[in-house]
This record gives structure tokens, C-alpha cells and sequence, in this order.
């Protein structure tokens, strides 16, 4: 009995692990990374233009560029040697 219930915990969170997306199944934490990094550019791109044209506040548009920019970049790392 438990075995049958553990194997359809098992089996709920393999299919919640990938969506129906156009019709074929694409895995759910790559559909949701690609998501996140097509809003980020498109936030930075936003920033990057507004702060051109000189339109709004400079002080948001630059608060937003650079957080979006810190979540792009990757943390750095010191490599060890031995």
C-alpha cells in the first residue's frame, strides 16, 4: 500500500516537473529561467532607453538598470589552486 502511494507521489511530481507549452512538453525550470531573463532584458533595454531620451526619473531608471544588471551577472568566484 505504501509502495502504490509513494510511487504516485513520485509520478505527480515528475509530470509537474514539465508543462505543455505550443503543444510539446518542455521542462518547468527551463520554461520559468528563459521567462525571467527575456523580462530582465527587456527591463534593461527599458532603462537603457528611457535614460537616453532623458524621460521620467534618471534615479529609477538607474536604480532598475543596475539591479537588473546585478541579477544577470554571475557572482564572482576564486578559483583554488591544488
Amino acid at each position: 500500500m505504501e509502495d502504490a502511494e509513494e510511487a504516485q507521489r513520485f509520478t505527480r511530481s515528475k509530470s509537474a516537473d514539465s508543462w505543455f507549452f505550443l503543444g510539446r512538453k518542455v521542462a518547468k525550470s527551463e520554461t520559468v529561467f528563459f521567462s525571467q531573463i527575456i523580462i530582465i532584458y527587456i527591463v534593461v533595454i527599458t532603462c537603457i532607453v528611457n535614460l537616453s531620451l532623458e524621460r521620467g526619473n534618471s534615479n529609477l531608471w538607474t536604480a532598475l538598470l543596475s539591479s537588473s544588471l546585478g541579477y544577470l551577472l554571475p557572482n564572482p568566484k576564486i578559483k583554488k589552486h591544488g
